[in-house]
């Protein structure tokens, strides 16, 4: 019988692939076997003497050509190339492009897939850890199967959608596609109990999946925003899929280890190994040149808002190689959704099953409490937990990162998040941040952006901060816009910037929403040295590793300013009714100045505090007048809670003013999310409590 081999040929990136047909292959070939076979190049190429060889080499091409442009269709993403590779195949009749690059991203793309790095979509390199990604069924293979066409559905906003009133972007998916979507579920729980019947491993972790599947599917009973929809429909047909690998009809696989190819191969799985060039057997008959195949079906372009077709791309969540990371990074619950169980990888090792025997197990839980924090390391820019972005609904635990209030720690967690409690736009405030987001100084890619976030913030902060407080400037800048102001150079002038591309608009953009900040960072780049904190000179090329305590106390800053101007903003926002006249509104600002520990909302003009104080204090009698201030504030605004009509009583239990203090904050979160649709920047302690 003859089987059909796919095989790359060319010259950097020149590359070209070649059927041909094999005889059976030898059994328990390895590589250093190969490494022993001689070559002959004069014959490899020559389609007029017959040959016969089990992989093919990129040597100077003779008789075999492919344009350039032929496989460099998608100029963002180049195909995986390394000198001196080859690709073969012995039992497909074509070869996927591969991509397997530092640069490449992982990032939702607008169907919210991953495009051809989507293990779900695409082959990608075998790994141990998810074995089973060879084994997801591929969509053309189930063309003529009704039952199976919602696991590759992609909804669409003018058919599927229902708003909640016309123009809007928040609704929900119509009754038939929700249950279309659940008869997947069904289908998925039928499989998992067949799957348990037949397995002795009865805790076998693929019995949680379908459990998880479930959980995504009830988001469908609740109405979302569009963008959101689209994220959860593609987390639910991962799911699927997931369970559903296990099917003649498969994805396949590549891999650069000849043992595991056998394995995959014998298993009757589409396989593609990556081989070295040199190791190449004379003996090679060329039937056919092929290209590669690329993803062309897949999609690339970016999610844009259906309604005024302006784009908002998804997160990056990770970039690199096409490794294990990528694997994992393509299941984890996307964006707003990170709290959805996420499905363990089941181990089913083809060929190095017996590497885990004999390994202890590791207590994550023991181990995480056990760990002692790591010291900032510039080669490690990201020490947050996440791996792009950052949750900011929770405490971030990084060394730069003060810790946060404990009683709005507990609102945030506590805050419920329905995107239907976020008021009409015309009744909200304005959402932007006026100063920048903590989290962009402690999410960052590489020691060089680090450098810039902190030199332009420290540069720009005297003159942007009294601006904020004076002028009151709206809109207010976007987290992305902070992003873009304080990680670019500044080195050219505005007004002789292009923009006529995307990236030009949206510099020019931002350096008129700073255009009084932007001629002192230019002055600051065109002979960078020094930087000033409180008085202190810093030079910037200290700023790659700066010392945690100077991060932390920069920070610190940023929170405790946010968080005054925040409440200064809410407060105007909803308690209209306390600032009739002008003698109204000066009590008003008493009482806002009373909160705080020196009577004032400004932080950037005093000194540090030597001890955490005012709303921080770290005893009830200490911090119980500013949160006896916070309430009377608060009490103003519409929906305040019955249960806090009567003022703290210093003389009740401690019991009662905690809980209090607690409901206070969650309150005021509540109400920031409910006007704005993010979190508010809460307070932080400058010094940590043992």
């Amino acid at each position: 019988m003859v089987t059909t081999m796919g095989i790359g040929i060319g010259i950097g990136s020149n590359w070209c692939h070649v059927t041909t047909a094999l005889p059976p292959a030898p059994v328990g070939i390895s590589k250093r076997d190969l490494h022993c076979i001689p070559i002959a190049t004069a014959r490899l190429f020559s389609l007029k003497t017959p040959v016969a060889v089990y992989i093919a080499v990129c040597f100077p091409i003779l008789d075999i050509t492919i344009p350039r442009a032929t496989i460099m269709s998608i100029p963002v993403f180049k195909p995986f190339m390394r000198d001196g590779d080859l690709i073969t195949t012995p039992n497909m009749k074509f070869i996927p492009q591969p991509f397997d690059n530092e640069s490449d991203i992982i990032q939702a793309r607008a169907d919210s897939r991953y495009w051809a790095l989507d293990p779900f979509q695409w082959p990608q390199m075998y790994d141990d850890l998810y074995a089973r990604s060879f084994a997801i069924p591929r969509r053309e293979a189930y063309v003529d199967d009704a039952s199976m066409t919602y696991t590759w559905f992609k909804p669409t906003f003018s058919s599927d959608f229902i708003p909640l009133s016309p123009g809007n972007l928040f609704g929900q998916l119509k009754t038939d596609v929700v249950g279309h979507l659940k008869r997947l579920y069904e289908k998925a729980n039928m499989r998992v109990s067949n799957y348990k019947v037949a397995r002795m491993h009865k805790e076998d972790h693929v019995v949680g999946w379908v459990h998880a599947m479930r959980a995504v599917y009830e988001c469908f009973q609740q109405a979302m925003a569009w963008r959101d929809i689209v994220i959860i429909v593609a987390e639910y047909q991962r799911r699927f899929l997931d369970i559903w690998a296990v099917d003649p009809k498969w994805m396949g696989c590549f891999t650069e280890d000849v043992a595991i190819a056998t394995k995959v191969h014998t298993a009757g799985v589409p396989v593609w190994l990556i081989r070295d060039a040199r190791l190449v057997n004379s003996n090679m008959n060329i039937i056919k040149v092929v290209s590669f195949t690329p993803p062309d079906d897949l999609v690339i372009g970016m999610y844009h808002d259906p309604i005024k077709l302006f784009a908002q791309p998804f997160d990056i969540i990770t970039r690199g190689p096409n490794n294990r990371r990528r694997h994992k990074a393509a299941r984890q619950p996307y964006s707003n959704f990170e709290k959805l169980p996420v499905p363990k990888p089941q181990v089913e090792q083809l060929v190095t099953r017996e590497s885990l025997v004999g390994k202890a197990r590791v207590d994550k839980g023991k181990a995480k409490m056990n760990a002692k924090p790591a010291p900032y390391n510039a080669t490690a820019p990201r020490q947050n937990k996440v791996v792009s972005g950052h949750d900011k609904w929770s405490d971030i635990d990084h060394p730069f990162m003060p810790p946060m209030n404990s009683f709005f720690k507990i609102a945030l967690e506590e805050a419920k998040k329905e995107f239907l409690r976020i008021k009409h736009p015309r009744y909200k405030m304005d959402d932007g941040y006026s100063l920048p987001d903590p989290g962009l100084f402690v999410n960052v890619l590489s020691p060089q952006s680090l450098v810039k976030y902190l030199a332009n913030w420290l540069t720009c902060r005297p003159s942007w901060i009294e601006r904020v407080y004076d002028e009151r400037p709206r809109p207010l800048p976007r987290a992305q816009s902070w992003r873009d102001f304080l990680i670019s150079q500044h080195a050219q002038d505005p007004s002789n910037m292009q923009t006529s591309g995307k990236t030009s608009k949206s510099k020019a953009a931002t350096a008129l929403l700073f255009q009084k900040e932007v001629p002192v960072l230019r002055a600051l780049w065109a002979a960078p040295t020094n930087v000033h904190w409180r008085g202190k000179d810093i030079a910037i090329s200290t700023l790659d590793n700066p010392p945690a305590d100077l991060a932390r106390q920069i920070v610190y800053e940023i929170c405790e300013q946010s968080f005054r101007y925040e409440l200064l903003n809410l407060d105007e926002h909803l308690g209209r009714e306390a600032r009739k006249d002008k003698e109204a509104r000066k009590e008003r600002m008493e009482l806002l100045h009373s909160i705080f520990p020196l009577k004032s909302l400004k932080v950037w003009n005093r000194d540090l505090p030597q001890e955490n104080d005012g709303l921080n204090a770290p005893s009830f009698a200490a911090a119980l007048p500013y949160f006896e201030s916070f309430h009377k504030v608060l009490s103003m605004w519409e929906h305040f809670p019955e249960s806090l009509k009567q003022p703290f009583d210093a003389t009740g239990r401690e019991h009662n003013i905690w809980m209090g203090m607690k409901e206070c904050c969650l309150f005021y979160v509540q109400s920031y999310f409910d006007n704005t649709g993010r979190p508010p920047i809460v307070p932080h302690l400058l010094y940590s409590v043992a």
